[in-house]
């Protein structure tokens, strides 16, 4: 019989027995990384301090992984992409797929930020490729050398997951499940088309593919969840006070046999313990990564401990030079990109509102939607529309008097900040009807009035002392001074994010005859060249009374 050695398991009471021959496994893990080459600040016991940046990670996880070199996974949590600085977003992101490779990520579940240019080119990020429009960033891009985790994410016409749902890595003999899941409503948040993908509950995804790997003889297993909450009141990286939020509802139906659960989402840092299970979360962008050691008895399988410990990535140490010289690359041709003329703008365009809810650049980005999809091969649009919010404004466009340019030159980079979401433009066909009911979900069902920019052309009067639903008198709604037909068929451009029902604008989802060919940032810079020296356009297409 083996020798048993008695350990103390740090918040427990009883003394567990553990085996001689126990196997230690040691978890390196991030969320939210977001193309994470910006260094920042992050929080410690004795105040902030300067952290973070891809190098350093990658520098840190090197240095902890020396401490148990064949029993060390790397993992991420989601969010990998996309929500970055304009050098990272002009390149797609490539730079970031490349930075995790060379950190020799064993795997990433998918969050929503994978999905904001679409399910094409996520599939690109796992694929690789170039971009069929930009082209490629780096001269081969070859793709995630990792696996994309989606236990929830369904292809409805089939029924199965759309994104493999686990993987099984053997550590030091220890058979270790890893199941990945993103909240369940990451693709209604995506800018960019995902049909026919669908979000499904998280833990009946988790349970449902525990049970799996359990059958396989998996005992270890690892949960990374695009879902989180945060501490209320404040707490530092390693502490947990009164943890809320979706995490803390979710992690108690997991089936008691997951061991860890990494988070995300939130960008709230915390390490706690549901249900005894360790559940932690760093705040992003590369500022803290999480070591959860874990020591497992090889007879079962099982954990017979674990500690978790948020660490913060700290600048006193030698950045990965790979990653350092990708950081530099990724600057300089960003910056290149960036820097490409566009054309000219004669006044600001910005988004102050007058009391109707109407700006010069929600107006502005309708024309240029109208202009680009107007064309029949492009749609045929004779209405468009931009949201405010979700997939909408990045910014004002401003004549800038300071500085060596022209004052009034628009740069790929000046452009890109104002439309940064990369959607699709989608036309499609509604009745008169239901162009009047959309134009209501602007207060309809919402907390807080969302008023659309629209094209030129498109004109109504809107009733603020009237009742949520019923402010707009259809009689007033008129396309070119003509009374729109409830039973008129009219063609509406829309930003696929709200075209699948993004902000409450439901009936968007009712558009028929739909086409897709342009993406939002396409349309507002051949707009501007077009039009150069751009007009801001006037106001009073929508007015309010009361």
């Amino acid at each position: 019989m083996r020798n048993l050695l008695l350990a103390l398991v740090l918040g427990g009471t009883s003394l567990v027995p553990v085996r001689a021959d126990a196997v230690d496994i040691q978890l390196l893990a991030f969320n939210d990384f977001h193309s994470g080459f910006p260094t920042s600040f992050a929080m410690t016991p004795t105040g902030p301090v300067p952290a973070g940046g891809a190098e350093y990670l990658a520098a840190h996880m090197d240095r902890l992984q020396r401490d148990n070199p064949g029993g060390t996974l790397r993992l991420s949590a989601g969010d990998n992409i996309s929500s970055s600085t304009m050098n990272a977003t002009v390149q797609h992101d490539e730079p970031a797929i490349q930075a995790l490779n060379l950190m020799r990520l064993d795997a990433s579940s998918v969050g929503n930020h994978e999905f904001d240019e679409g399910l094409a080119e996520f599939r690109r990020m796992e694929d690789g490729g170039c971009h069929p429009i930009d082209g490629c960033a780096l001269p081969t891009f070859k793709g995630a050398d990792f696996p994309y985790l989606g236990a929830n994410i369904v292809d409805t016409t089939t029924g199965k997951p759309a994104v493999m749902p686990y993987i099984i890595k053997k550590v030091k003999g220890v058979k270790v499940g890893i199941v990945g899941v993103t909240h369940k409503n990451s693709l209604k948040e995506a800018p960019g088309p995902t049909a026919p993908l669908e979000g499904r509950d998280e833990a009946e995804a988790v349970n449902a593919y525990t049970a799996e790997l359990k059958a396989k003889g998996v005992r270890t297993i690892v949960v990374l969840i695009h879902q989180g909450g945060g501490q209320t009141g404040g707490g530092l990286p390693n502490q947990c006070n009164n943890l809320a939020g979706p995490i803390k509802d979710i992690v108690p139906k997991f089936d008691p046999e997951v061991d860890v659960v990494i988070s995300a989402h939130t960008h709230n840092a915390y390490n706690c313990t549901i249900n005894g299970i360790p559940v932690t979360q760093t705040s992003g962008h590369t500022r803290e990564l999480t070591k959860i050691a874990l020591t497992v008895d090889p007879a079962t399988g099982n954990p017979t401990s674990s500690k978790a410990e948020n660490i913060t990535v700290t600048h006193d140490i030698k950045p990965d030079a790979q990653i350092a010289a990708l950081r530099r690359k990724t600057d300089e041709q960003g910056q290149r990109l960036l820097n490409r003329p566009i054309g000219l703008l004669e006044r600001d365009l910005t988004a102050q509102r007058n009391t109707a809810g109407e700006s010069t650049i929600a107006h502005a980005l309708a024309d240029a939607r109208l202009y680009a999809t107007s064309a029949p091969e492009n749609g045929g649009a004779q209405i468009a529309i931009q949201p405010p919010y979700g997939g909408g404004i990045g910014g004002d466009l401003i004549v800038n008097p300071t500085g060596n340019e022209m004052a009034n030159l628009v740069t790929h980079g000046k452009a890109l900040r104002v439309q940064p979401f990369s959607n699709m433009l989608v036309t499609m066909t509604l009745t008169g009807a239901q162009l009047e009911e959309l134009l209501e979900q602007q207060w309809c069902g919402q907390s807080t009035a969302r008023v659309l920019g629209v094209s030129q052309g498109l004109t109504y009067t809107y009733d603020n002392a009237k009742p949520a639903c019923d402010k707009i008198d259809p009689a007033t709604i008129k396309l070119n001074g003509a009374v729109i037909s409830p039973g008129g068929k009219y063609r509406l451009t829309a930003n696929s994010f709200i075209a699948t029902g993004g902000d409450g604008f439901s009936m968007l989802t009712k558009g028929t005859e739909r086409v897709e060919k342009v993406r939002d940032i396409e349309a507002f810079e051949t707009y501007i060249r077009a039009k150069t020296p751009l007009q801001p356009p006037a106001l009073g297409r929508i007015t309010r009374v009361n």
